[in-house]
């Protein structure tokens, strides 16, 4: 099948699966990432991950991160700076401690088991983004904090990686890794033009009908089920535990900026979605020979689940708000 008929068949059954999402009360996003595992090498073969698929898919990280910054509140993004601070740093702190410790109990080296570390303590703020932006919320104080702590917690995640690698080796960071980032302070630079409200129009025309589709179900792409009927209890272990300690930890941060406890819980669950950073970090080990294929396919499948679960556990909290 050629590269445009499974483009054409990824965005149409993504975009329908995504508003059958909404009609069944989940967010939207929950239904693009399910039409991506479903159409793709897990269930149907229709669409396989390649090149240029992976390359729409990195540029609709970047309009979405774009799109976001445009849509941000700098005013409340600066008022709620300390409580942000505090769940970034609450938010990694936890899961590195706790999947390091697992990961040694598990029987692996202590080098491996940092990693692991790693890897878990990274956020994905797109996904976070699409159920903020659905719910009307990314100007809001829990918007402020979750968008300010993903962006922070993406910093530190990528300092741990290159802080790795220059004491245990491989290769690490790139420009691609930091473009997010770039791109998210670019919009909020945009923001304040007087143009930037027409901007805003034709980034998300763009986005909703083309690039986001191909993001949100590229990352179900990457399911595959080869073998979980061996790996399927620690799997589960892993997924627990990186809701758990994301949720948790962030949580922990908000209340410590003294944020009340609907809004410290919609942060938590804001920040438990592994998505794009958490695999850019775990391919990151893949490439440098530091974990093996097998346990970057377990690692692949937990932020995975982990991303479809930040959506359905986030948008019932933020109605509480």
């Amino acid at each position: 099948m050629g590269i445009v008929v499974q483009l054409i068949i990824l965005i149409v059954g993504t975009i329908i699966l995504g508003r059958v999402g909404q009609k069944l009360g989940f967010a939207e996003v929950v239904g693009q990432l399910v039409a991506g595992i479903i159409m793709g090498p897990a269930i149907l073969h229709w669409v396989a991950t390649g090149e240029v698929i992976s390359s729409l898919s990195e540029l609709g990280v970047l309009l979405l991160m774009f799109t976001a910054g445009l849509e941000t509140d700098v005013g409340q993004l600066r008022r709620n700076l300390t409580g942000a601070t505090l769940t970034a740093v609450m938010g990694v702190v936890v899961p590195l401690l706790l999947f390091t410790v697992v990961a040694l109990i598990l029987g692996y080296h202590y080098d491996i088991a940092i990693f692991w570390g790693i890897v878990f303590a990274a956020t994905s703020i797109s996904i976070t983004i699409s159920v903020l932006g659905e719910a009307g919320q990314l100007g809001s104080q829990v918007g402020a904090v979750v968008l300010g702590a993903a962006v922070l917690d993406d910093m530190l995640a990528l300092l741990l990686v290159g802080a790795y690698v220059l004491v245990f080796g491989g290769e690490g960071l790139s420009i691609s890794t930091l473009l997010p980032i770039i791109v998210f302070i670019i919009g909020l630079i945009v923001n304040r033009l007087a143009s930037s409200g027409k901007i805003l129009k034709y980034s998300n025309l763009l986005g909703v009908w083309f690039f986001f589709p191909i993001f949100f179900g590229s990352i179900g792409l990457n399911i595959s089920l080869n073998g979980l009927q061996k790996t399927w209890p620690l799997i589960i272990v892993l997924t627990v535990l990186a809701v758990a300690t994301k949720y948790y930890g962030a949580q922990w941060g908000a209340r410590i900026a003294k944020l009340d406890k609907p809004a410290a819980r919609a942060v938590g669950a804001g920040m438990v979605s592994r998505g794009e950073m958490g695999l850019v970090v775990a391919q990151i080990g893949l490439s440098a020979n530091l974990i093996a294929k097998n346990i970057f396919g377990d690692m692949v499948i937990v932020i995975i689940v982990s991303t479809i679960i930040a959506p359905l556990m986030l948008r019932p909290l933020l109605k509480k708000i």
